[in-house]
């Protein structure tokens, strides 16, 4: 085995340690000089074989003449006895062929990770970049020899400009690049922040699960090391390479140029009137009467920005948790809106008003495509809706439905409803199809009255949609074919299909605040109050 190898092997084996327990034990003076050897740097290794000890063992007398075997005597025999050997040049060996610098690394890289503050995350990052170190053959990432490499400066000052991007990394230390010559902590504390910049730009500071069972958004975790990769190689781009594990959506982009403008005109009033500016009041929640008590006590924490300010930094963090590829043509519901969007080819195509999901029973957030297009549908009655809402309003006697041509019967012992396609059915003459797992879906409706309502949360979750049949055409795309009469000239006694020639993205969304076409900050009432639950988590006050 190579030396370099043999090094790896140690190495890793270190690596997997250092993830459950701290792997070195070091002092805290570390100079770049060769260093003594500490026996618990390396851990201890499984012996690798098992020794054999000889024992001798008399033979024993033979019954006859013992004259013929006086030769025996003199050989005894061999009894094999396993004995475990005691490794511990291994270790030492390894940690002697470092160079006098990954030596220095090593120890100082201890040092920093004994040291972490309290608290599982914190010290589970820094195991993490304890690893990552190791990976790297105890290589340095920032120092070049006694200066900083011009990546580690533009990284600095990118990460001091977090908080134009809604982020909180105060609790980490950012190394001042022009204090003397640099040191080893400073290595390991510029990765630190780097990571934890990384982490929280990709969407880590808030669990959406936490906010909510309905919320399928999930935010991808990118992976540390690589991240700190591709800062650390990206030289005075470096700073630039960091931001952009921000969203780079439009409306992201939007909001955190309308929260800098926020800062840098924050004088008394200003907020104030930033917030009449909009077309609907930004301060009102909808929430539960023990979620409003929980706000009512954040509040007398004393929040540090202003509630417009922590209004638009919790809906930055909800743009993390979107996929960074919306798509270059799809669809966004935004619910607080009540309204559609049909972007083609990144400008908006169609606008449509939305009825969305009562607070009793609100409309998910999640994403995915558009598949096919139902016209005539029928109406699988949900189960929820026949035991909540039709047998008690009938009695527990459905014959009435059964009159009016509904489908009604047992399947497995279990109670079924259809309602077939007409002019009455409950999901008008179109619906809109994005299997998942939540049944919920865009369709039509035979209440048409309702989109002149200005909050328009009526549904039992699905979305309603006013003008359906422009939205097919907006959907099906110009090079379909599929013009809005082609399409009504499908209505009809029976279900038709129409398939996508390929799947469309859409998001439903949630989105209290967000910047109009005029430059406008334009806010929305919590429906839900999920923002409410948001800035809460980020400690902005509930």
């Amino acid at each position: 085995m190579s030396v370099r190898s043999r090094i790896s092997r140690l190495c890793w084996t270190l690596a997997a340690a250092s993830c459950l327990s701290p792997a070195f034990h070091a002092t805290p003076s570390v100079a770049w000089e060769s260093v003594a050897f500490r026996a618990s740097l390396l851990p201890q290794p499984a012996p690798l074989l098992q020794m054999a000890h000889a024992t001798l063992k008399a033979a024993p007398r033979p019954t006859f003449d013992p004259a013929l075997f006086e030769a025996l005597e003199a050989s005894p025999l061999v009894d094999l006895t396993p004995v475990v050997a005691t490794p511990g040049d291994d270790r030492s060996f390894a940690f002697e062929l470092l160079d006098p610098r990954q030596r220095a690394l090593a120890l100082a890289l201890d040092d920093w990770n004994r040291a972490a503050p309290r608290g599982i995350e914190h010290r589970r990052l820094r195991a993490a970049i304890v690893g990552f170190y190791v990976a790297r053959d105890f290589m340095p990432l920032w120092l070049d020899g006694a200066d900083l490499r011009q990546s580690a400066r533009s990284a600095a000052r990118q990460l001091r400009e977090a908080g134009e991007d809604g982020l909180d990394i105060s609790a980490y230390k950012i190394p001042a690049m022009e204090a003397g010559a640099p040191r080893l902590l400073d290595e390991f504390a510029l990765s630190e922040a780097v990571a934890v910049y990384v982490a929280q730009a990709s969407g880590s500071r808030v669990d959406p699960r936490r906010i909510s069972h309905l919320i399928g958004a999930r935010p991808a975790s990118p992976d540390m090391g690589e991240a700190l990769t591709r800062v650390a190689t990206a030289g005075d781009g470096a700073g630039e390479v960091l931001r952009g594990f921000n969203p780079a959506h439009y409306g992201y982009r939007r909001l955190r140029a309308k929260l800098i403008e926020l800062r840098s005109r924050r004088a008394p009033g200003d907020v104030d009137q930033l917030a009449e500016a909009s077309n609907a009041s930004p301060l009102t929640d909808t929430l539960s009467t023990a979620n409003k008590a929980a706000r009512r006590k954040m509040a007398t924490n004393g929040a540090s920005v202003s509630r417009v300010e922590a209004e638009i930094i919790a809906n930055m963090e909800r743009w993390r948790w979107l996929p960074r590829d919306l798509g270059g043509s799809h669809v966004e519901v935004n619910i607080p809106e009540f309204e559609l969007a049909v972007v083609r080819d990144g400008a908006v195509a169609h606008r449509a008003k939305v009825i969305v999901g009562k607070e009793g029973t609100p409309t998910p957030v999640f994403s995915n495509a558009l598949q096919f297009i139902i016209v005539n549908p029928s109406w699988n009655v949900p189960q929820s809706i026949i035991n909540k809402e039709m047998l008690p309003k009938h009695g527990g006697d459905l014959s009435y439905l059964a009159r009016r041509g509904w489908k009604v019967a047992y399947h497995n012992g279990k109670l079924t409803v259809r309602q077939p396609p007409g002019e009455d059915n409950a999901l008008g003459r179109i619906k809109f199809m994005f299997p998942n797992d939540f049944s919920v879906y865009l369709h039509d409706t035979p209440s048409r009255g309702l989109f002149a309502a200005e909050h328009r949360a009526f549904s039992h979750g699905c979305m309603r949609v006013e003008d359906p049949f422009a939205l097919a055409e907006a959907v099906l795309g110009p090079a379909s074919g599929w013009s809005e009469q082609r399409v009504k000239r499908l209505i009809g006694g029976s279900e038709r299909y129409i398939n996508l020639s390929k799947p469309l993205p859409i998001h439903i969304e949630y989105f209290t605040a967000f910047v109009d076409e005029d430059g406008r900050l334009q806010m929305r009432n919590d429906l839900y109050g999920y923002s409410a639950l948001v800035r809460s988590a980020l400690g902005l006050g509930g």
